[in-house]
C-alpha cells in the first residue's frame, strides 16, 4: 500500500467557454475594488483627526511667583518665560501661581503623603484666600508648588482648568528631573509647559487617541500579515508533521509488537499500556486528518481558520504518536529484558546519574558563604546564625547519601543486567534511591532557608518558590511516565533528579526572596487633604 495517499486525479474538464470566463472576472475585480475602497476610507477616517489643525493659543492671564524659600535666582526672568507659554484658546483664562515653601512651616506633616497638599492649602488660606472658592480652588487658578527640602512637587487647579489625575501626575513628572538637579526655575518652566500642552487639549490629540489611531493603522496591516504568516506557519507545520509521521508509520509494526510484549502484571507496565492507548488514538487521528489535507498545499492554504486548525490538529496528533512510540519500544525492552535493554536501563538510571554528578556544584551554589547575605551576631552561639558552609551537617549528609546511593545504584544495575532481580524490583529500587537522595537534598534546602531568611514569611517564600530554568528532560523514562500519570502518589516537589532540582530551586528561591524584600517601588501621586472638607483638584509626589 502506498503510505502517502494522494488525492485522486480528476479527468480533464472540457474547455470553459470564453464568455463564462469573462463573466467571472468582474466579480473578482469588484471584490478587490471594494476591499481597497474600504481600506482607503478607514485609513482616511483614522488619519483625519491627526491631520486637523490645532487650536489657536494665548498666554496665561497672569503669572504670580511666591518664592518663600528663595530658590529661584531670577524671578523676573522666570515670570517672562512663563508669560510666553502658549495656552489653548479654548481653555479658560489661566492665573498661573508658582509657589516654593517648606511643609513643616505650614502646619503640615512632611512625612505624610498629603504633606505638600496640606501645606499649599494652608499657605493659600493664610496668604492668598482669593485662590480659594469655598471647598475648591478658584476658577482659572493653576498652582505649581515645590518643597525643595522635603523633595516634593505638586500641581493644583480650579474646576474649570483642572486636569485628570494622570495628567496632574504627568506635569509633576515633567518637573522632577530639573528639580532633582536643583534647577528650580527650569522645573517650574517644564511643569508649566506640560500643563499648557495638556490643558484644553482636543481628545484627538491625546496620547490615547494617537496611540489608538496608530494601533488601528497597524492592525489593518497586521491583519493581512498575520493571515499570511498563519498560512506559512500552517504549511510549514504540515510539512514537518508529515516528515515525522513517515517515521511513525515506519515504526508502527515495531511499536505494535513492543506493545504486545509489555507485561500485563507489571505496575510500571500498566502506565505504559495507557500510553499505548494514547499512541493508537493519536495515530488514527493523524491518519484521518492527513487524508483531509491537500497533497500539495497552495501558497494561500492555511490562511483561513479552518485549514489552520486542521494543520495544528495534525501536528499535535503526530507529536503525541512520535513521542509515545520511543517510550513504548524502550519500555518493552526494559520490562521484558529483551533487545537492547541495556540502553533502556541506562536511560532509566540517567536522572540519578546526573544528580550524583551535580552534588558538589549544588552544595557550592546553595551553601556558598559568599552568597549568604543574612545578617548575624558574630558573638552568638546559636547554630545557623553565622551562616551555613559547604562543610555543614546538611552538606556532609548529602555527600554521604550520594556516596551510598552511587554504590547501591551500581549493585542494582548489576543485578538487573545479570537477571538477578526482576525489572519491577529494579525500578522500585531506583525509586527508593531517588527518595533517599530527595530527603538529603531537602535537608540542604532547609539549611539554606534557615541561613537566608529572617522570619517565617521569608521562609515560606523560599519554600514555595518554583525552580528556575529546570527542565525534566527524561521523556522515555518508565518511572517518569509513572510520575506523569500519577503525580498524586508522589510528594510535593518530587523529581527524578532531586539534586539537579535543588540547584534550580535555589535560583528561583533567591529571586523570590529578593523580590519579597525589595518589592517594585510604587509610583504615582497623592491627592486629597488631611483636614477633610476641602476637595480642590490636584496632587503631589516625591522627586
Amino acid at each position: 500500500m502506498d503510505p502517502h495517499p494522494q488525492a485522486p486525479t480528476a479527468p480533464p474538464a472540457p474547455p470553459t467557454p470564453r464568455a463564462t470566463t469573462r463573466a467571472l472576472a468582474p466579480s473578482t475585480h469588484v471584490r478587490s475594488l471594494v476591499l481597497v475602497l474600504v481600506g482607503a476610507l478607514a485609513l482616511l477616517a483614522l488619519l483625519a483627526p491627526l491631520l486637523a489643525p490645532g487650536a489657536l493659543a494665548a498666554p496665561p492671564g497672569s503669572v504670580e511667583i511666591d518664592d518663600a524659600q528663595g530658590i529661584i535666582d531670577d524671578p523676573d526672568a522666570l515670570e517672562g518665560r512663563l508669560q510666553d507659554i502658549d495656552l489653548r484658546e479654548a481653555a479658560a483664562p489661566v492665573d498661573l501661581k508658582v509657589v516654593t515653601l517648606d511643609i513643616s512651616g505650614h502646619d503640615a506633616d512632611p512625612s505624610a503623603d498629603t504633606g505638600l497638599n496640606d501645606a499649599v492649602l494652608h499657605f493659600a488660606r493664610s496668604e492668598h484666600p482669593d485662590w480659594i472658592d469655598g471647598e475648591k480652588w478658584a476658577d482659572g487658578v493653576v498652582i505649581l508648588a515645590i518643597d525643595p527640602d522635603n523633595r516634593k512637587v505638586g500641581t493644583y487647579a480650579g474646576e474649570d482648568v483642572k486636569l485628570s489625575d494622570g495628567d496632574f501626575e504627568d506635569v509633576q513628572d515633567a518637573m522632577k528631573d530639573d528639580a532633582s538637579d536643583g534647577a528650580w526655575a527650569d522645573a517650574f518652566d517644564a511643569g508649566a509647559q506640560k500643563y499648557a500642552d495638556l490643558l484644553g487639549r482636543p481628545w484627538w490629540r491625546s496620547p490615547g487617541a494617537i496611540i489608538g489611531a496608530f494601533i488601528a493603522l497597524v492592525a489593518l496591516g497586521a491583519g493581512a500579515v498575520a493571515a499570511l504568516a498563519r498560512g506559512a506557519g500552517s504549511r510549514r507545520r504540515v510539512r514537518t508533521a508529515r516528515e515525522r509521521f513517515d517515521n511513525v508509520r515506519a515504526k508502527r509494526q515495531e511499536t505494535d509488537q513492543a506493545a504486545s510484549r509489555i507485561p500485563r502484571d507489571s505496575s510500571y507496565g500498566a502506565t505504559i499500556l495507557a500510553d499505548v492507548e494514547d499512541y493508537r488514538r493519536a495515530v488514527d487521528e493523524a491518519e484521518t486528518t492527513s487524508s483531509a489535507l491537500p497533497a500539495r498545499p497552495g501558497p494561500l492554504w492555511g490562511i483561513g481558520p479552518a485549514s489552520a486548525r486542521r494543520a495544528k490538529e495534525f501536528a499535535t496528533s503526530v507529536e503525541v504518536a512520535d513521542r509515545a512510540d520511543d517510550t513504548i519500544i524502550g519500555a518493552a525492552r526494559l520490562l521484558g529484558r529483551s533487545g537492547d535493554f541495556r540502553s533502556a536501563w541506562e536511560e532509566e538510571r540517567r536522572p540519578l546519574d546526573e544528580s550524583l554528578a551535580a552534588v558538589e556544584q549544588t552544595i557550592a551554589e546553595v551553601l556558598d558563604p559568599a552568597d549568604a547575605d543574612t545578617e548575624f551576631d558574630s558573638d552568638s552561639d546559636t547554630p545557623g546564625e553565622q551562616g551555613a558552609t559547604t562543610d555543614s551537617d546538611a552538606a556532609a549528609g548529602l555527600r554521604s547519601t550520594a556516596r551510598q546511593v552511587s554504590s547501591d545504584l551500581e549493585e542494582v544495575s548489576t543485578a538487573y543486567l545479570d537477571g538477578g532481580i526482576s525489572p519491577d524490583d529494579a525500578l522500585e529500587r531506583l525509586d527508593e534511591l531517588t527518595e533517599r537522595l530527595s530527603a538529603a537534598s531537602e535537608r540542604l534546602r532547609d539549611e539554606a532557608i534557615g541561613v537566608r531568611t529572617q522570619d517565617e514569611d521569608e521562609a515560606k517564600v523560599m519554600r514555595d518558590a518554583e525552580p528556575e530554568h529546570f527542565t525534566s528532560d527524561f521523556p522515555t523514562s518508565v518511572r517518569g511516565r509513572q510520575f506523569a500519570r500519577h503525580p498524586q502518589d508522589y510528594v510535593s516537589g518530587y523529581s527524578l533528579s532531586p539534586v539537579l532540582w535543588t540547584g534550580a530551586w535555589y535560583g528561583g528561591a533567591t529571586t523570590a526572596l529578593d523580590t519579597h524584600r525589595n518589592p517594585p517601588a510604587s509610583s504615582g501621586s497623592t491627592s486629597g487633604y488631611s483636614g477633610g472638607g476641602f476637595s480642590g483638584a490636584g496632587s503631589s509626589s516625591s522627586f
